[in-house]
């Protein structure tokens, strides 16, 4: 089972310093381990060149039966523990607030069909601090933006969100439906703090950087909803998350952005060793929801 979980590490990274990252160890360790693999196998399963490695035809056959079998396997103790352990065991969920308001509820509803008497605390906090709480297993499962890998977190996209125009209610760009990058030139801006929402500034700054706009930024700000609140004080036009637009000021109203339809992702975290069954049916759940959510 240990040569599976590096083989399939490395058959997702497609990369082995990346996958020994993760993993927590070395890369040449790592790749004596696969060196083992292939040959209690019989085959070769990655084509590794100076710049690439690559599955072989051998390792994507492997590939398929490796996750059958570490499937089944996560299934089977699932199932063992259940008849162990107490129904009503409380998980605790965190996440940021478009996944508590508008992603949980829907996932909640449908897992308490198969666990109707176990407890879901809700908790809604920063990527940052949720971070910090996995690690010491305060939380179960977080709802986050992107982090950086870490090898004792298991992180996966579920829902990709766009960004929209906060604009104050009078503004004239309230007169057309969808706004361009090229439409904010000569306008205020209103934005995050690099180091405060550094996945939405990016995706910001790049977007302007490719059409070569450049607003005048006259506030940052820590939070999406204080973006809502200086656009509604017609401070500049703000950009924040689609789920602003669920949740807006009467004194702003909401265009989306052409560029920026797909721009930041949600991610689904939670402890690379995590075998409880109630939290495992919750993580199953969530990815089975996610992608009928639509902004």
């Amino acid at each position: 089972m240990r040569h599976l979980s590096y083989f399939l590490t490395v058959a997702k990274e497609l990369h082995f310093s990346r996958a020994a990252d993760i993993l927590g160890m070395a890369q040449a360790p790592l790749s004596q381990q696969i060196k083992q693999l292939e040959d209690r196998v019989g085959a070769k399963l990655f084509q590794r060149t100076t710049r690439s490695v690559k599955l072989t035809s051998a390792g994507e056959i492997f590939l398929q039966h490796a996750l059958s079998i570490t499937g089944d396997l996560e299934k089977a103790v699932a199932e063992t523990r259940s008849k162990s352990e107490p129904e009503n065991r409380k998980i605790i969920i965190s996440g940021v607030q478009i996944a508590v308001m508008h992603l949980m509820p829907l996932i909640i509803a449908k897992f308490r069909q198969t666990y109707p008497t176990t407890n879901v605390e809700i908790l809604p906090i920063g990527t940052g601090i949720q971070v910090q709480n996995l690690l010491e297993e305060t939380v179960d499962i977080c709802f986050m933006r992107p982090i950086n890998p870490i090898a004792a977190i298991h992180t996966e996209s579920i829902l990709v969100e766009g960004l929209v125009a906060v604009l104050p209610i009078h503004h004239p760009l309230t007169k057309k439906d969808k706004l361009e990058i090229k439409d904010f030139s000569g306008e205020k801006l209103i934005t995050y703090a690099p180091t405060i929402g550094a996945g939405y500034h990016r995706a910001v700054s790049a977007a302007f950087r490719r059409a070569k706009i450049y607003p005048m930024v006259v506030q940052e700000a820590s939070h999406s909803l204080s973006i809502c609140a200086l656009a509604g004080a017609d401070i500049g036009i703000g950009i924040a998350p689609s789920w602003v637009q669920y949740s807006q000021s009467p004194h702003v109203t909401c265009r989306p952005i052409k560029e920026l339809t797909s721009a930041v992702e949600l991610i689904l975290a939670h402890r690379a060793d995590e075998m409880h069954p109630a939290v495992i049916e919750f993580i199953k759940t969530a990815r089975e929801i996610a992608p009928t959510v639509s902004w």
